[in-house]
């Protein structure tokens, strides 16, 4: 009995998508995924929307009592880090409606690549 069920149990979590992932037919497109290829695989989306985010990168260079020193990394007194580097990602957002009968999702790409699938209600026709 116990056997059985862990032999269910294993056949489930195998037919399961990650969480990060959408099927798309026989195809699966997750995580690292280029643009094209889930366009290829999923085909156009319902809506997609664009923005720019900007996030701080490495500080660029390393600063003790005002002078530029980068010779000074492991020196603890008054050790402080200037000129953060920013990077400019572009971030969009695509809505696949599958229709009544599964769930709408939202493939989130950055800079060309996905980075994140969500699941929102059902959809519509």
């Amino acid at each position: 009995m116990f056997t059985q069920k862990l032999i269910l149990l294993c056949c489930i979590l195998l037919l399961a998508e990650p969480a990060a992932a959408l099927r798309c037919g026989g195809k699966l497109v997750s995580n690292g995924a280029p643009q094209a290829k889930v366009l290829k695989y999923c085909g156009e989306p319902e809506s997609i929307q664009m923005r720019t985010i900007v996030r701080t990168g490495i500080p660029r260079h390393r600063i003790r009592h005002g002078i530029n020193d980068t010779r000074l990394i492991g020196y603890s007194d008054e050790l402080l880090f200037a000129d953060r580097s920013y990077v400019e990602i572009v971030v969009e957002e695509w809505t696949y409606n599958f229709g009544p009968h599964r769930l709408m999702r939202i493939v989130r790409f950055e800079n060309g690549l996905v980075t994140s699938v969500s699941r929102l209600g059902y959809g519509y026709n």
